[in-house]
């Protein structure tokens, strides 16, 4: 599932997933929940010219048969960053495929790029669940799984506006102060990342 491009041009905009067969080693990183049968069945297909350079990780619970191969599961993505640390020293020729939700890619892309691989280096695809990561502009946290315009900050309890301005350096979606011109007057919450 790619999603409509916006106006706002720091939204990412998602490409399929492209082996490079010209490439070192092909890591394949799979948020276990946002998948289904029909991705699953393109990916095997695109990455089949590189079968033998690929590695799999599928994160969380196995809830379907998985043909690619071979696959590691692995339970969250502090164990990712594990792995992926293991298998270094990392190579300018080593690619990152990463699919799952917004927030789920961009924190393996964040992880990713600490542990050197440059941006060039790391494809990022969307599936699954349009729910946003929001950090605040004011106490600087995040708050996670968010579907409506307008959601109370986790960190400092302000009531934000979902904005659809990306940072890639958080790896979110900008939240400002609902009411910071005139207190009180807040629109209502509206469903809008489902």
């Amino acid at each position: 599932m790619n999603l409509k491009p916006s106006e706002v041009t720091s939204r990412p905009v998602y490409a399929p997933l492209a082996p490079q067969p010209e490439a070192g080693r092909h890591w394949l990183v799979l948020d276990g929940p946002s998948m289904d049968h029909a991705l699953l069945a393109n990916l095997t297909s695109a990455f089949a010219p590189v079968a033998q350079r690929l590695q799999v990780w599928w994160i969380g619970p196995v809830a379907q048969a998985i043909s690619l191969s071979p696959v590691a599961v692995i339970a969250d993505l502090p164990a990712l960053t594990s792995a992926l640390a293991e298998h270094g020293p990392l190579c300018v020729s080593d690619r990152l495929f990463v699919q799952g939700s917004e927030p789920f890619v961009w924190s393996v892309f964040l992880a990713a790029r600490q542990l050197g691989l440059a941006e060039g280096q790391i494809q990022l695809a969307h599936a699954g669940s349009q729910r946003r990561r929001v950090w605040c502009t004011h106490c600087h946290g995040l708050t996670e799984g968010v579907s409506t315009s307008t959601v109370a900050c986790a960190g400092c309890g302000r009531e934000l506006l979902v904005r659809d301005h990306f940072s890639r350096r958080h790896g979110a979606f900008m939240g400002v102060m609902v009411d910071a011109e005139v207190p009180g007057e807040r629109p209502a919450p509206q469903e809008v990342f489902p």
